[in-house]
């Protein structure tokens, strides 16, 4: 039977991205979809989430502060990580190898890795993703965490299904007391209810990671967003 392990916030969405980084020092310590000059909206480095042993799926709503995601994740009898990739089967296409640090300070905020240390926590793996605002832009990004490690001398590849969910924030004053009154929707919602969005975010869309997006994607973003 699969396991689900559910994270619940409170979310709201803006539409820049940026983060502390460390100085890259080799292929696998690109940063990832980061484009000069974009200005940093987040007070929060990361959103740490636990989970339990052998999670085959986890759902994990997004907070307003940050989308950099790390998950500290429990696994029974681990000895040593082989590899661990991130694939999706949308139109961004990614198959990325996942960079190992021996210290989670090495990565930036920006950046995709993980840390395996048994001296510091037996039988965790902290991975971080870092995940642009227009991987979410219909109001979930579903990638998938393939993992291959050693457990009784002997090779296991595992996977687990990441649903990213994170809705946008918008206020209206139409209550009986005109007070402000939150809504939340998908950025697709929000664009066609003729909402402003701001213009460096369109720009984002075809900076960031310009090599995975495709084209239909990003016709499918600035039409409900125009």
């Amino acid at each position: 039977m699969n396991k689900l392990f559910v994270v619940l916030l409170p979310v709201v969405m803006s539409f820049l991205l940026l983060g502390c980084s460390s100085k890259e020092v080799g292929p696998l310590d690109k940063k990832v979809a980061i484009e000069k000059g974009f200005t940093n909206h987040y007070t929060k480095p990361y959103y740490e989430v636990h989970t339990s042993q052998d999670i085959e799926d986890v759902a994990v709503y997004l907070p307003k502060d940050t989308t950099t995601l790390r998950l500290k994740m429990k696994v029974s009898n681990l000895e040593d990580i082989i590899y661990m990739k991130i694939v999706t089967e949308d139109g961004y296409e990614i198959d990325k190898i996942l960079r190992r640090v021996s210290d989670m300070k090495e990565l930036g905020y920006e950046q995709d890795g993980y840390m395996y240390e048994p001296s510091v926590e037996k039988n965790v793996v902290t991975l971080q993703l870092f995940v642009p605002s227009i991987y979410i832009y219909n109001g979930a990004y579903k990638p998938k965490l393939i993992f291959s490690f050693k457990r009784n001398s002997r090779s296991v590849q595992e996977k687990i299904n990441l649903y990213l969910a994170r809705l946008t924030y918008s206020v209206t004053n139409e209550n009986a007391k005109n007070q402000e009154a939150a809504h939340y929707m998908t950025l697709s919602d929000y664009c066609a209810s003729k909402k402003t969005v701001n213009e460096d975010f369109f720009k984002q869309i075809v900076t960031v990671n310009e090599n995975r997006i495709d084209l239909e994607t990003i016709k499918d973003i600035e039409s409900s967003c125009r």
